[in-house]
């Protein structure tokens, strides 16, 4: 799963949507990145299973939502802290990981912690 997002074009890739769909909460709590390619392809980002999501934006700078790196993380803090609350509930999150990414152009971040990516 690392590889897969790891290994997809980010860097000078543009953020053009951040939806987050909680029509049916706790059943189906997903985040969605529509992006555009450096080659000038479109594709849309699913993260399923969403526990959080972390979204530190900037706004007001008149330039395109550039990302400048994307990485699965394994040891992210928030890890630890969504595991930490759900565990007395019975509830396992071992396969939780954190999807970062970092805007180039606003030094925005977005973690979104979900246990399930896909390309769509």
């Amino acid at each position: 799963m690392a590889d897969s997002f790891n290994s997809l074009p980010w860097h000078d890739a543009e953020l053009l949507e951040l939806a987050i769909d909680r029509r049916n909460p706790g059943a189906r709590d997903e985040v969605r990145l529509q992006v555009m390619w450096p080659d000038g392809g479109r594709a849309i980002l699913l993260f399923r299973d969403c526990y959080a999501v972390t979204v530190e934006m900037n706004f007001g700078i008149i330039a395109e939502e550039r990302i400048a790196s994307a990485s699965l993380i394994e040891d992210d803090p928030g890890l630890t802290s969504i595991r930490n609350r759900w565990r007395p509930l019975g509830v396992s999150l071992d396969v939780l990981r954190c999807y970062r990414l970092e805007m180039a152009s606003t030094s925005s971040f977005l973690r979104i912690y979900a246990e399930k990516f896909e390309v769509a």
